[in-house]
């Protein structure tokens, strides 16, 4: 029985793997900076667009992409975003197999994914592993996937998929003293991101001016409040003049949901702000002082100095 499921996982292994491989490429940049080589994937083989790290394409002229069947054609840098770490790029696909992206369920640690990509030139390499967690923030990057798949030098823009052959994370970066720690920005990220890159040559940072904390609210209030959830990001600080300070809040509110969902932590504040578009009015329902609250906060875009 045991040899039968190991088999049955095995296959499921080599089929996802054949879903993915034919939609990755190679992508080498040159520039005045030197040259460079990641992977990409090709999302929109109509559209020949394919997505990639931002730190493969930053500052290069001229861009290769190698298909998985060795054609070789030239890419044009559509759009990047330094801060997300995601680039859109146009080519001439000489096939029809493109990746589909899976944002329409949660990951959870444990899950199996494969990575795809050329790591060190070592062109379409398969690795396997699980993702360790999600919503990590490392850095200036947060909501990514964490994973202990083979990542290396080179499997950066590449795939992070599941075993029904979806793209659930771009590869973005490791630990290099570590072992395993490997970083995918999430496939809902992604998404957003070509979402603006297509209608507005750029990508879009939304902001309503918080630094929050995940915070635990005492059952006795959630049942007192009929709150749908015991838990809620506590404003722990509130920039003065920006949007959620002009709509109202302050510090140490509480916030429970954000456009009609529940944000029991940071990571789902984040990703609530993230999906909406700057200039929307977003409604928070807050808790001040055991008191349930709405307030109206305009999203700006996140101001220049937090993205130097």
């Amino acid at each position: 029985m045991q040899l039968s499921v190991g088999r049955t996982v095995s296959r499921e292994i080599q089929e996802a793997a054949a879903k993915v491989g034919p939609a990755v490429v190679r992508v080498e940049a040159e520039g005045q900076g030197g040259g460079g080589m990641g992977s990409g994937v090709l999302v929109d083989a109509g559209r020949g667009e394919v997505v990639t790290n931002a730190h493969v394409v930053h500052n290069r002229d001229a861009v290769a992409i190698t298909f998985h069947d060795g054609v070789t054609r030239g890419g044009e840098v559509i759009a990047y975003d330094r801060l997300y770490d995601l680039a859109l790029v146009r080519t001439r696909p000489p096939q029809q197999r493109d990746l589909a992206l899976a944002t329409g369920e949660d990951l959870r640690p444990g899950e199996i994914v494969l990575a795809v990509g050329n790591p060190f030139g070592f062109d379409w390499t398969v690795t396997l592993g699980v993702v360790s967690a999600v919503e990590r923030m490392v850095g200036p990057l947060d909501g990514l996937v964490q994973t202990d798949a083979a990542i290396n030098p080179g499997n950066s823009g590449g795939a992070l998929a599941d075993l029904e052959g979806r793209l659930v994370g771009i590869p973005t970066m490791i630990v290099a003293a570590g072992q395993n720690l490997g970083f995918a920005i999430p496939a809902w990220q992604v998404e957003l991101a070509l979402g603006q890159f297509r209608r507005l040559g750029r990508a879009q940072h939304p902001w309503i001016g918080i630094r929050g904390a995940t915070e635990v609210v005492t059952p006795e209030i959630a049942r007192m409040l009929d709150l749908p959830a015991e838990r809620g990001v506590v404003a722990v600080a509130v920039e003065e003049g920006g949007p959620a300070d002009a709509g109202g809040l302050k510090e140490f509110d509480v916030i429970t949901a954000a456009g009609g969902v529940q944000t029991p932590s940071l990571a789902a504040l984040r990703r609530v702000v993230r999906g909406t578009s700057v200039g929307d009015e977003l409604e928070l329902k807050i808790l001040r002082h055991g008191v349930l609250m709405v307030r109206e906060v305009r999203v700006r875009e996140l101001p220049s100095v937090y993205t130097r």
